[in-house]
């Protein structure tokens, strides 16, 4: 088509509006990348193809839409999203699956039939064993997002591997190789007057964490906290995800009741405000779990007399590479949100100190899980199928099985347990 000459290339990231000039990190990235690579960088109508980056499954809407306005365009897609690339890969030529710069490097270079070809690329209708390609660009050059701060890139991917979460299960843990390199980074934007934020899971899980400069606000689990201590940022996000002990255990995250008070006041202590992320629908969740969260909210209130506490609630859904991704999808969680809603602010709960933001309704939460497992709302409601992302060869993909199959057990046992 192009080969040998150059590609022209439109970049659209799908977060935004088709036509709006915005763009996330993973499209600022492309295009740095492609223009090192010759690539023309022109808009949608002028171009021969169109890459568009997606953080959600739902984001093949957007190439429907592409495709839709200019029919003449090839699509390739990529980004987050495209660990789970059916969906995607409806209204796309191509989806990369992984990091993207071999795809994109070929794209250039040989053209999209070529890029086609890559193990790493997923085509519609195809049978073929999809794999996930490794290799993160580290030399990329610190992005600045749309916050206006400066991310740099700690890590990809995740040491621990929680049932309900794609990051560990579908990426092989990379951190930069190069830690003398990115302090100079940040130490060089820090003294221009720049804000920098860091692109990691957890910095405290990296070997070099600990020669990381403050930052105004961060991801940390309980688990790296107690081990080597105070987080140095402002804002502290915990991953605590299951509203109860026994849920936290169960999905892998054995965050016990005490330690996360008792960790909370602690860093609010410290002058730290802090963000419980909690996961509200997770499989086998009951009335007595948010009774606990309940509980959790009143023991803060008692010993903490200062600082800020935030819960900020996403609904569980399934994903392909994770042990929970064919756990039934069920709408109890929407009920007890509400119970719990209602009790915060019936006053029992209640304090100005403590903020509350609310998870996605069920209806938003199904048409997410339908796109992130290419299934029916009526096989997500049984539970039981991968879906068709399993044709992606996820790297834990037989411990994902083994456990996919212990964690069945276990909701059958407490389901009956339940019912006695």
């Amino acid at each position: 088509m192009w080969r040998g000459g150059c590609v022209k290339l439109s970049i659209i990231d799908a977060c935004f509006p088709i036509g709006r000039q915005s763009s996330g990190l993973a499209a600022l990235w492309l295009h740095h990348y492609a223009a090192q690579l010759g690539a023309v960088i022109v808009p949608p109508g002028e171009a021969d193809v169109c890459a568009v980056t997606c953080v959600d499954p739902r984001n093949g809407a957007t190439c429907a839409q592409i495709r839709k306005r200019w029919p003449h365009l090839s699509i390739v897609a990529g980004g987050a999203g495209a660990l789970s690339p059916y969906s995607i890969g409806l209204h796309a030529d191509a989806v990369c699956v992984g990091n993207g710069e071999r795809f994109i490097e070929t794209l250039c270079r040989d053209g999209l039939s070529a890029a086609k070809k890559l193990p790493e690329t997923w085509v519609h209708g195809e049978t073929r064993p999809v794999e996930i390609a490794s290799g993160f660009p580290w030399t990329c050059p610190p992005i600045q997002a749309e916050d206006g701060s400066y991310r740099v890139w700690c890590g990809r991917g995740c040491k621990k591997r929680c049932a309900f979460c794609q990051t560990g299960w579908a990426q092989v843990y990379e951190e930069n190789p190069d830690p003398p390199f990115l302090v100079d980074q940040i130490g060089a934007l820090r003294r221009s007057g720049k804000r920098v934020a860091y692109l990691s899971n957890d910095p405290m899980q990296h070997s070099f964490f600990n020669r990381l400069p403050a930052v105004e606000h961060g991801s940390y689990s309980l688990d790296f906290i107690r081990r080597h201590g105070i987080p140095q940022a402002r804002q502290i996000r915990l991953g605590v995800e299951g509203v109860s002990e026994r849920l936290r255990r169960y999905v892998g995250k054995p965050v016990a009741h005490s330690d996360l008070v008792k960790a909370t006041a602690w860093l609010n202590g410290l002058g730290k405000s802090v963000r419980w992320f909690m996961i509200a629908g997770l499989p086998g969740e009951n009335a007595s779990d948010w009774g606990e969260l309940r509980t959790a909210v009143m023991d803060w209130k008692r010993i903490c007399a200062k600082g800020v506490l935030a819960l900020s609630f996403t609904a569980w859904q399934p994903e392909p590479a994770t042990p929970l991704g064919i756990a039934p999808v069920m709408d109890d969680y929407w009920a007890q949100w509400e119970a719990f809603r209602e009790w915060f602010f019936s006053g029992t709960g209640w304090s100005n100190r403590v903020k509350l933001m609310a998870p996605a309704a069920p209806k938003t939460r199904m048409e997410s899980a339908v796109a992130r497992m290419g299934l029916t709302e009526s096989q997500l409601r049984i539970g039981g199928e991968w879906g068709p992302n399993n044709r992606v060869s996820y790297p834990h993909k037989l411990a994902r099985d083994k456990a996919a199959s212990r964690m069945a057990d276990r909701r059958e046992s407490t389901t009956q347990e339940d019912g006695q």
